[in-house]
């Protein structure tokens, strides 16, 4: 089938992008002009099209789904800029969602279990809500597929990325500390990313539109102890410090899908136990890498 991926030089995007392709898929993908480009996405072929552009419309002509990756990943990005934000998470999606009613294709919108809770905690979980409830009201056809934190491939924190994993493995390859700010218990559930390319290719293929899903691993995990799993896959000595202070409400809490699945996928699903060695000896190769690890069988 062929698909148009939005957001296609980013983690999530350009992972898609990748794994899609391999499994036979035609994918046409998409990010914004001057966007910067990762080391992971230099080879990919990418039109450079705002996803907020009128134009862009015309790209979905043939395809079956969008997947609209695009947008403003970073909660402390959303709040130094919330109109941005709306803008990127909500008005783009609106853009897409005319042009998959023009040419009878479905949007899958990628969300954040963080836009579940009630009210939304911050900036960014409420611009996600807002895409949601564009997907919702819009008369194409769509569907919000919520994530819990996903990590893996393509996340690359010395290139910018965000997220606890990506910044817990590149600490320890360079045989720095590990810094936990806030409460050190608060608990995430980690998913791998590439456990999320079946469930994107399932909802596409089989149209199974106007739903709100969730993924996750089913496991909410203490960070500290990400941390210590991180640490082993890397073979690092790198010191966990648990260093409190205050962070904002948003940040300090814990998120399960325990408490916002409304639909499960039935999809394998591996736990951060299994998914942390595999990325952080993808992280090793990245040419990001070369020079900064230091593990003890270094030293």
């Amino acid at each position: 089938m062929k698909v148009l991926i939005t957001g296609a030089t980013g983690f999530l995007g350009w992972r898609s992008s990748k794994l899609l392709a391999e499994r036979g898929h035609q994918v046409v993908a998409v990010a914004r002009p001057r966007g910067a480009t990762r080391q992971a996405a230099a080879d990919l072929d990418v039109l450079r099209v705002d996803a907020g552009d009128p134009s862009v419309r015309e790209l979905i002509a043939g395809c079956v789904a969008v997947l609209h990756f695009a947008g403003v990943p970073s909660p402390a990005q959303a709040a130094s800029d919330p109109a941005g934000a709306v803008r990127e998470n909500a008005g783009t999606t609106l853009n897409l969602l005319e042009g998959c009613r023009e040419h009878g294709a479905g949007l899958i919108y990628p969300s954040s279990v963080r836009a579940a809770r009630e009210p939304p905690p911050d900036v960014y979980a409420l611009s996600k809500r807002l895409g949601e409830q564009a997907c919702a009201q819009h008369r194409a056809k769509a569907t919000v597929l919520r994530l819990t934190s996903v990590f893996g491939p393509g996340q690359v924190a010395w290139e910018g990325a965000t997220g606890a994993i990506a910044a817990f493995a590149a600490r320890a390859l360079e045989g720095s500390p590990i810094v936990i700010p806030g409460d050190p218990q608060r608990r995430r559930d980690f998913v791998y990313v590439d456990d999320i390319i079946p469930a994107l290719e399932r909802i596409a293929a089989e149209e199974l539109w106007e739903q709100t899903l969730t993924l996750g691993s089913g496991v909410a995990t203490p960070l500290v102890r990400a941390a210590e799993l991180v640490r082993e896959a890397a073979g690092s000595s790198s010191p966990i410090e648990t260093t409190g202070g205050e962070l904002s409400r948003a940040e300090n809490e814990s998120y399960s899908t325990e408490e916002t699945l409304l639909s499960p996928l039935d999809f394998p699903v591996r736990q951060l136990e299994e998914g942390v060695g595999p990325y952080v000896e993808w992280l090793r190769r990245h040419p990001a890498a070369q020079g900064r690890a230091r593990t003890r069988s270094a030293r």
